[in-house]
Order: structure tokens, then sequence, then C-alpha cells
């Protein structure tokens, strides 16, 4: 297969202990069998540390978190015990991976990086150009993307414009309220977006004059590419109004305070990250 990845993909570096949302608080994380037989054979305190944390039910192997909600593992300094003492090459598939993904498209392996990881979303906000991939040697955009994937379209339509009427903002609350969340603080921000529309709405159109037009058009352009997995099943205009509403639904966060990166976070782990959630909001 050709593999397809995000020009900014290989410079993607954990924050590691700088890390203000680290992934290993809150996740629950699986243990692959090979390293949990690894674990579980491992000598010493950490081997003991290790078979102390693993827990195996019906759906496999994973670590027990602490009562709040940590990996066992992750140091109060932000560093990880098991890279610390042992190398990055023991850890878990999971971990190891994490936050890269690959999904395969007709021919094509598209691999990227997920946007719940605040480095993530600095890598793709951090310019206004537009959005590049690379191709085996080649160099596309992706409107050269999607004609090689047989979906070519406009470049005007993936283009983001903010347009929000306060029915079409109560239909995109709604949609939203339909998913599963992630926490509870997930549920208090649609209250309050629930709560004074027509405020919310007054800061978007304050917002419109003045947001950076070529960044958002990177956000709904990799919120697509994060989907395009889907393109057979789905097809393109069912792909592209899930993008654009979920690249509104951060444009209206980020209206109330600017701080597009956290909202672009905070909106992948809730969405981007549930297969469940995605399938809500692709049927809505």
């Amino acid at each position: 297969m050709i593999e397809v990845r995000p020009d900014f993909y290989a410079r993607f570096a954990c924050r590691a202990a700088h890390c203000r949302h680290s992934c290993c608080r809150g996740w629950e994380i699986d243990v692959d069998d090979a390293s949990a037989a690894y674990y579980r054979a491992l000598p010493g305190d950490l081997g003991n540390a290790l078979r102390a944390a693993l827990s195996e039910d019906m759906e496999g192997w994973h670590f027990r978190l602490d009562a709040e909600e940590r990996c066992p593992f992750l140091r109060r300094d932000g560093l990880c015990r098991l890279i610390c003492e042992l190398g990055e090459d023991v850890l878990c598939d999971i971990c190891a991976l994490h936050p890269r993904f690959y999904a395969a498209c007709g021919e094509y392996e598209l691999a990227g990086l997920g946007l719940s990881c605040e480095a993530v979303s600095a890598l793709l906000l951090e310019t206004d150009a537009p959005l590049r991939f690379i191709a085996e040697d080649e160099i596309l955009t992706l409107p050269a993307l999607l004609t090689r994937l047989g979906a070519a379209c406009a470049d005007e339509e993936l283009r983001f414009i903010p347009q929000v009427s306060h029915k079409e903002y109560t239909a995109l609350l709604a949609a939203f309220a339909r998913t599963e969340p992630i926490d509870a603080a997930w549920m208090e921000e649609l209250a309050e977006l629930s709560r004074e529309p027509e405020a919310v709405l007054a800061a978007a159109r304050g917002y419109a004059g003045r947001y950076d037009r070529a960044r958002y058009d990177r956000i709904l352009g990799y919120i697509l590419y994060r989907q395009l997995e889907r393109l057979e099943d789905c097809g393109l205009p069912t792909l592209l109004d899930y993008a654009r509403r979920c690249t509104t639904f951060i444009f209206l966060q980020s209206a109330r305070d600017g701080d597009t990166a956290e909202h672009l976070r905070r909106w992948s782990e809730q969405i981007e990250y549930s297969t469940e959630n995605v399938d809500i909001l692709l049927e809505t």
C-alpha cells in the first residue's frame, strides 16, 4: 500500500513531563498479550509492580488506574517509570503507538496523529499554510489527495466559512448532546453553551471578523482526513458535512476565549477517539 502522512508527521515529539494533558491520565490503557507476558515474567521490584497493576477481563489485559485515574507508572514528575527504567522498547503497543493512527483507504494507508494530543494540535496550528501530505516521494495538497482517492472536490468546499443561525446552533448542540460524554466536564461545557445561545452567537459573529481563516481551513481539512477511511461507505458529502459541523463547534467554543488549540484538543478527545461518537455525528 502507498503510505500517506501529513507533512508535520515526522516532527511529532511527546512533551512528556511538559504535557498539560497527559494521555497517561484518564484513559483506559489496554495491554497487548505479548507485552503482558513480558511484564508478568519481569523480575525485581518493577516486575512486582507490573504484576500488581495488570488486570485481565474478557476484553484482554489492561493496567488498573489509580484513584486519580493515572497510569500506575506515571511518575509525579510526568515521566513514565517504564521508559525511565527500561527504555521505550518495553512499552505496550497502545502506548508506543499513541497518538499515531493508520487507516486503509483503497490502495492507500493514511497515517496521521490524533488531535487529542496537545503537541499535535500545536503542530497543526503552527502555520497557516495549506495542508500538505507526503505520498512516497510526492507532496500532495488535500484536493490532490482526494482526487487520488476518487473523491475530487473544488477547493472552495474545503474552506471553512462560519455561518451559524440560532436554529443551526440548536441542532448542532443537540447532535453533540447525543454523544457519549468522556467526563462530567464535557457535559458542563455543553450545558454552558446551551444556557446562553444568543451570547455565544454574538461572540461568534465578532470572532468571525478576526479568526484565522487559513488555520481553520487546516482544522476542517485534517478532521476530514482523519475520517477518509469511511469514504467508500459514507461518501465525501457526508464526511465534509461532519468536518464542517465539528469545525463549527470548535469555532463556537473558541469565540468565547480564543483558545482554539485547547478546544480542538478537547473536541478530539471527546469525539475523534470514540468510534461510536463519530458514528452518531455522521448519522445525525
